[in-house]
């Protein structure tokens, strides 16, 4: 490449660079309104922002004995509900009662703003719901006679389909061929038959309705041995929370949430601002190690910090360009984590050169060339074995180290591109421009081709 172009090209490179960098951190006014950055767009979890507290403790009907394990056990129900509800980071933990003399537990909830106040509240509600599935029917609307007592299992499974072209959304709700055949069994000759399906108690200690109580059941659908109902819902939220309740049911235990269900907004439990803390860390770590870089390296370095860069860049923006990334304290470390990784794949490609030149007779441009080649499967290897251990933790965890997994499998992507291709580019790019390049580079040879002395030998 002549001399004229790559000055062009890297003007051109820089000048995007710098865009893109303003962008990425940087707010400004644009309009009528202000430009958020793509830091400022991120969207943060719990354990980051903030969220809701909700405490509950058990409700004046509860006549048994709760233990501090049942206690746990519905810590742990509740937890693992709040994630089905889309709440990956949350805090679920059993409060002790203040007077020594009382032995009831109760419990705390600690969870991130996923829509609104209401939705969230409306989560949580479900989460907590008490008591098991309840089935009546009858020839009149809202029947209060219960059937299906006697059935082990009537519901084998239920999820949340998604949107329909028409905007209803859809849960699927398949019985148990028990469950079917004793619906169909209790219907018997009836022309008109109504069904009703029950989970949880309201503040009155009413049952509330999941399958709608005034509508004539149609015992067709049951025809040809189909065991599949589907329901629409007028909100993806209510649709996702009636079918964790027709799969799950409630909890067994009957708790009372503090303060009439609604949430309590709370700071981030590591601190009022730990998401610019964590960003200035970051900042901190990618300075240091681009400034090693140019120690170190020089010429090469320069080379290395710039696909440094770019790697920050594309990492923050796979922030918000890929669907459903929310950044917690996990997130964070693995953001930090495929940095180090870079990092030290950048180091070992610009040292594979270095010593490369110091090794042999080979110019400037041949041991870059014979160095990138060397460090090629050395690199790939790095990358796969950290990609398979991302993606092993997404498939395997949930939660913090969920988070954890999915920017740390993301950053380690780029990051195999930052080492064989932008680190290429930018040599590509930088290499014709100086006159000694050896200099430039850093180069220094270890006596190859020199003579001994008599006193060496």
């Amino acid at each position: 490449m002549s001399k004229n172009k790559s000055i062009t090209l890297l003007i051109i490179v820089s000048v995007i660079m710098a865009i893109v960098l303003t962008m990425t951190f940087l707010r400004f006014p644009m309009g009528v309104k202000d430009y958020n950055s793509a830091v400022g767009a991120t969207e943060l979890d719990y354990d980051m922002e903030g969220g809701l507290s909700y405490s509950l403790t058990l409700h004046e009907d509860t006549e048994e004995e709760v233990t501090l394990e049942d206690t746990q056990e519905v810590v742990t129900s509740i937890k693992e509900r709040l994630e089905i509800l889309g709440h990956n980071v949350s805090v679920v933990k059993v409060l002790k009662n203040t007077d020594k003399d009382v032995k009831d537990y109760g419990v705390r909830i600690e969870v991130k703003v996923k829509d609104t106040t209401d939705e969230t509240d409306e989560d949580v509600l479900t989460a907590t719901k008490f008591g098991e599935l309840k089935f009546f029917g009858g020839t009149e609307p809202s029947p209060t006679t219960q059937i299906l007592e006697d059935v082990d299992k009537v519901i084998a499974d239920s999820q949340y389909l998604g949107q329909t072209e028409e905007g209803a959304y859809v849960v699927s709700l398949v019985f148990t061929d028990e469950g079917r055949q004793a619906i169909l069994d209790t219907i018997g000759e009836e022309a008109t038959y109504y069904l009703r399906i029950t989970c949880g108690l309201d503040n009155d200690g009413n049952d509330i309705d999941l399958f709608d109580p005034d509508s004539t059941f149609d015992p067709s659908l049951f025809a040809d041995g189909n065991k599949e109902l589907m329901l629409s819902s007028t909100t993806a939220q209510e649709a996702q929370r009636k079918a964790l309740l027709f799969k799950h049911g409630g909890i067994n235990v009957r708790y009372e949430i503090a303060n009439g269900g609604v949430g309590v907004e709370i700071t981030s439990p590591f601190g009022e601002y730990v998401a610019l803390k964590s960003m200035i860390a970051i900042i901190v770590t990618v300075v240091i190690a681009i400034a090693l870089l140019l120690i170190a390296y020089r010429g090469l370095g320069i080379m290395a910090a710039l696909s440094f860069l770019l790697f920050i860049l594309a990492e923050t923006w796979l922030l918000i360009g890929v669907p459903g990334i929310v950044v917690s304290l996990g997130s964070i470390i693995g953001i930090i984590s495929a940095i180090l990784v870079c990092a030290y794949s950048l180091v070992y490609l610009l040292q594979k050169v270095k010593d490369d030149f110091a090794n042999s007779e080979k110019t400037a441009k041949a041991a870059i060339k014979k160095g990138f080649e060397d460090a090629l499967l050395p690199t790939i290897n790095l990358h796969v074995v950290s990609g398979i251990l991302a993606l092993t933790l997404f498939i395997f965890t949930k939660g913090f180290v969920k988070g954890f997994a999915i920017t740390f499998g993301i950053g380690i992507i780029v990051s195999l591109i930052s080492s064989l291709v932008f680190t290429r580019m930018f040599n590509a790019l930088i290499f014709p421009l100086p006159k000694d390049k050896e200099k430039f580079l850093k180069f220094k040879r270890n006596n190859v081709g020199k003579k001994p002395s008599n006193e060496e030998v």
